[in-house]
């Protein structure tokens, strides 16, 4: 939309199909003004409009469903060809020039979308007196224009229009208006992505590129009347992003990770102490293990050569028999004295029989065990006993005896 100068009228109408959208699409994003325009109809019964710039006619559409009056001007024949296909009121002619010949309080609703851009600034100063001038009270301006503060816009798809003179800023709009006596201006941001307003956490090139793309001036002319009232709410609504908020969004979101980033490192770090104290204490216990293992050895070596010295010990030799004698006395009260004679006579009767064998010249091959205590029986010295050791060692001896002759 908007006036095109000199540019080809196909052309410029190409690049509008390509670039700006689809006419339901167009459609549907400037809804956003009917709460501000539909008060006035009520007010109003035969409240006319004109859209200044008015390309292929989608406002003009919307203004007349809405039961405006509604007439546009535009410098491209291209662009009203479609306005006329609709059978739109539309006629080629300069917007400023077309306002100049409106007669004063005339109009309920003066519209540019997407026009400021493209004309001077000093011819925009014009238009914004002249719509004060035939606008009725209550009556409003909406100026809409590409916004410079979203990155991309302001530094390069501004520039893809070849029309375009340069962006201009919220604040500038929104002041000439209050200049040149509006009673009330409101700066709507617009068509940023649902997601973004929905709460999508930012990312870098949501903060180049997902500020609102376009934004609009609406200023009210000055009434005493209720219509001001009707459009309160419109006017005191909340439209788009800016680029401080989503900044700020982004920094917060930034220095949220940052936080948790440092705090997992506080984590991994304590996790890491811990590992190091548990590798200090297991290191720690194998010291002491080693150290006990150490100690245990010594103490072992320590028996070990207290054994040593008690079996090669005169004493240990001379009580060698007290040992045997006591050792058989444990049999008799564990087998019997029976059995216990029996055994003992085997265990004496053994290495006669091998002594013979090898007297003899033969070998035994039974391989009897070697009898336990057999070498302390062998040199037993019964003045070395003591009393109750020798009446011991003659009972045993009796009872052998007896049992040799009831065997024969």
């Amino acid at each position: 939309m908007g006036e095109t100068g000199k540019i080809n009228t196909n052309f410029y109408r190409a690049f509008e199909e390509k670039y700006r959208g689809t006419r339901e699409l167009i459609k549907s994003r400037l809804r956003v003004y009917l709460p501000f325009v539909e008060p006035l109809v009520g007010m109003y019964p035969d409240a006319k409009a004109v859209d200044l710039g008015c390309g292929r006619g989608e406002w003009l559409e919307l203004l007349q469903e809405s039961g405006f009056d509604a007439q546009g001007v535009d410098l491209d024949d291209g662009m009203l060809a479609a306005c006329r296909e609709r059978e739109l009121n539309v006629q080629t002619g300069d917007a400023v020039a077309f306002l100049k010949g409106l007669p004063e309080a005339s109009q309920a609703v003066v519209s540019g979308i997407h026009l400021a851009e493209h004309i001077p600034f000093p011819d925009l100063q014009v238009l914004v007196e002249e719509a004060l001038r035939v606008l009725k009270p209550g009556g409003l301006l909406i100026l809409e224009t590409p916004n410079p503060e979203n990155i991309v816009v302001g530094t390069a798809t501004f520039y893809l229009d070849p029309t375009h003179q340069r962006p201009i800023p919220p604040p500038l709009l929104s002041f000439l208006p209050e200049y040149c006596g509006f009673k009330k201006v409101k700066i709507l941001r617009l068509q940023e992505p649902a997601e973004l307003s929905g709460g999508k956490a930012p990312t870098l090139i949501d903060v180049l590129k997902g500020v609102s793309p376009d934004y609009a001036v609406v200023a009210q002319k000055t009434v005493e009347t209720e219509i001001p009232a009707a459009t309160n709410p419109a006017f005191e609504a909340e439209y788009g992003i800016t680029l401080e908020s989503l900044v700020i969004r982004y920094d917060q979101q930034a220095e949220s990770k940052a936080q948790q980033a440092e705090s997992k490192a506080q984590q991994a770090e304590t996790i890491a102490v811990q590992a190091e104290s548990k590798a200090q204490q297991a290191e720690t216990m194998a010291v002491q293990a080693e150290s006990k293992a150490a100690e245990a050895q010594s103490h072992a070596h320590q028996i070990n050569v207290q054994l040593n010295a008690v079996y090669s010990s005169h004493s240990w030799r001379i009580t060698a028999p007290l040992r045997w004698c006591g050792h058989q006395a444990r049999l008799v009260r564990r087998h019997g004295l029976a059995q216990s004679l029996k055994a003992l006579g085997k265990k004496i009767v053994r290495p006669s029989r091998s002594f013979s064998f090898r007297c003899s010249g033969q070998e035994d091959h039974r391989n009897l065990p070697n009898v336990a205590g057999q070498s302390a029986a062998s040199n037993l010295k019964i003045d070395q006993l003591t009393p109750r050791a020798r009446r011991i060692y003659a009972e045993l001896k009796a009872a052998i005896e007896y049992r040799k002759k009831v065997n024969r």
